[in-house]
């Protein structure tokens, strides 16, 4: 067995020459033979072991009794052994999940801070091929996609490693047996009440005598095929993905022209890889949140909203999708200046400044033109100016165009998200819009053939 294990290691090159590997240990036979085959190579690899231990509190004596033993079995190899004590039953009552997978949350904790306090390099834990074919099967039986068929990997974030993927479980027994390792026994994996349980002891024996003798490395295989072609996709999604989508603390946008021209498989992939890129991981997220804002983008429904676990919001807006921590908040501005030609006036709410000063017609050729700078004729001015936000019933008559149509459909025809539009400061005659800072000028205030008298506007962010 030691040599299927070390061509396991070395065709996914899972070890290094001086690496330390943390290896959880239950003190069952998997997690026994990974340690013990470890430590066999302990000096060809020049390698430092730390044995890792959950008491679950759950089996009261036996669950001592498994402690003290993989204390003794480290001890007897020379392997620094850390031993932790926890209530699982009461971690899995308060976080909402399985006792199964507060176990599990547990025991990474444990072997990243124990990966950090001694330095080590990878996690090594000890599912075998029987442990492959019972996740594939399991996850086919609850419904799942590729990600989920190709099941265990045998290196994930180039950190934890699963040696004993290509090995089935009578061999690792054997080899207890051979060596004398006399490994703990967990009677509840003897026992059919939870569904992994029973696909082991019911369903894969079952399969076996009806209908392939062979079902677990068969499974085993399968998972193999579709790992490779996973990995295939994900490098195609990665590339898209860096395309099309920009990253912030709090948000992530993913822009549409790109994104709708992918096929649907790819698709998808890119709003999953944008939840675990926002929330750290894609827990509770079910191909029904998915295909929601498929159908969101779909809908193309300006504004549209959909609302994920882990407390996201997604917003269809006009040239993207946009993800984010929390629902949408939109903030809304709501101030009015009076504008003294010849002064300059602060505008606290933008952190802007507005200058505005008069010329003749004759020297307009000679100032330099700025994308937040423009001219209007002075002499069509019937009121005071001032500077405001936008208000219910506002119209605007845009530059070349005869009749006026409502702000807010200009808003819209612009493409100028929701969010955006509260902020966007108009400058008035009176309740004429005369410009929509950093968008349009006004007909009515267009300079022609007959100004005379140039009123330059400027609009600035303070430095």
């Amino acid at each position: 067995m030691l040599e299927k294990f070390l061509e396991t290691v070395k065709k996914h090159n899972m070890i290094k020459k001086g690496e330390g590997i943390v290896v959880g240990v239950s003190g069952g036979p998997d997690s026994i033979s990974l340690l013990h085959l470890l430590w066999r190579i302990k000096e060809e690899y020049n390698l430092s072991l730390y044995a890792v231990h959950l008491n679950h509190q759950f089996r009261g004596k036996e669950a001592d009794e498994d402690a003290d033993y993989v204390e003794k079995f480290c001890e007897n190899l020379g392997i620094k052994s850390f031993i932790f004590s926890e209530n699982v039953a009461e971690y899995s009552k308060k976080k909402g999940v399985t006792f199964e997978e507060a176990g599990r949350e547990i025991r990474y904790r444990l072997f990243e801070s124990v990966m950090k306090k001694m330095k080590a390099h990878k996690i090594a834990v000890a599912q075998n091929m029987d442990d492959q074919a019972e996740t594939v099967l399991m996850r086919l039986i609850r419904g799942t996609g590729i990600e989920g068929l190709s099941a265990i990997d045998y290196v994930r974030d180039n950190k934890i490693i699963r040696p004993l993927l290509d090995i089935k479980r009578y061999e690792i027994e054997d080899y207890c047996e051979k060596n004398n390792l006399m490994p703990r026994i967990d009677k509840t994996n003897l026992e059919a009440l939870y569904t992994r349980n029973r696909i082991r002891l019911e369903l894969i024996p079952y399969i076996e005598k009806h209908f392939n003798v062979n079902i677990k490395q068969t499974l085993s295989r399968t998972a193999n095929i579709i790992r490779e072609d996973k990995e295939f996709i994900n490098i195609s999604v990665q590339k898209v993905y860096k395309k099309i989508v920009k990253k912030t603390e709090s948000e992530i946008k993913i822009y549409k022209e790109e994104f709708e021209k992918s096929h649907i498989a790819i698709k998808k992939r890119i709003l999953r890889e944008a939840i675990r890129e926002l929330s750290g991981d894609l827990k509770n997220i079910q191909n029904k949140h998915i295909q929601n804002l498929i159908d969101l983008i779909k809908d193309g429904q300006v504004g549209g909203e959909a609302y994920l676990p882990k407390g996201l919001c997604a917003i269809l807006d006009y040239d993207v999708i946009i993800i984010r921590k929390g629902k949408r908040e939109i903030e809304k501005y709501d101030f009015e200046y009076n504008i003294n030609i010849g002064e300059t006036l602060n505008i606290k709410e933008l952190d802007a400044c507005f200058i505005s000063n008069i010329i003749n017609v004759k020297d307009l050729q000679k100032i330099n033109k700025e994308s937040y700078k423009t001219y209007f004729d002075l002499d069509k001015l019937k009121k005071g100016m001032i500077l405001r936000t936008r208000r219910e019933g506002d119209r605007f008559t845009p530059f070349g165009m005869k009749g006026s149509k409502k702000l807010k459909d200009f808003f819209i025809d612009a493409k100028i998200p929701r969010e955006e539009r509260d902020k966007i400061p108009l400058v008035c005659d009176g309740e004429e819009i005369m410009w929509i800072i950093g968008h349009r000028i006004s007909e009515k205030y267009k300079v022609d053939q007959n100004t005379k008298n140039v009123l330059v506007l400027t609009y600035k962010k303070n430095q």
